[in-house]
């Protein structure tokens, strides 16, 4: 299920506004969500998944937001994704982007992105990679 936000005034924007305005998107952080009213408060508390149970070939699930529109018009859209793990590292994997996205998102399925270990959401079933 998709969360709109509608962009505050420079004054109440969210602190993740300004990696949208950068990168053009922002993933969500488990770290930055124990920080009070960084993120909407309606997200649901995610189990999250330490890095050290991943391998290469494994489905990871993050939550990632966009800026849609510009300037007064923008708003903020986002959802969870779905990321295939390529590599493994220390503190972070290297991922495919599996789900298809909308042409305007900053991302796109086939990509590469590197995630974090406070980003990652889930862990797919392996029964089911």
């Amino acid at each position: 299920m998709r969360k709109v936000i509608k962009a505050p005034s420079v004054k109440n924007e969210p602190a993740f506004l300004g990696d949208i305005k950068e990168d053009g998107y922002h993933v969500y952080s488990l770290k930055n969500a124990r920080i009070p009213n960084y993120y909407p408060p309606e997200l649901p508390n995610y189990p999250g998944v330490s890095i050290n149970s991943l391998e290469i070939g494994d489905v990871i699930t993050i939550r990632i937001f966009v800026g849609i529109g510009k300037g007064k018009n923008m708003h903020i859209d986002g959802g969870v994704i779905d990321l295939q793990v390529e590599e493994v590292h220390s503190d972070s994997v290297m991922a495919n982007i599996l789900t298809v996205l909308p042409e305007k998102f900053p991302l796109t399925a086939g990509g590469s992105i590197e995630i974090f270990e406070d980003e990652i959401l889930y862990k797919a079933d392996s029964r089911y990679n």
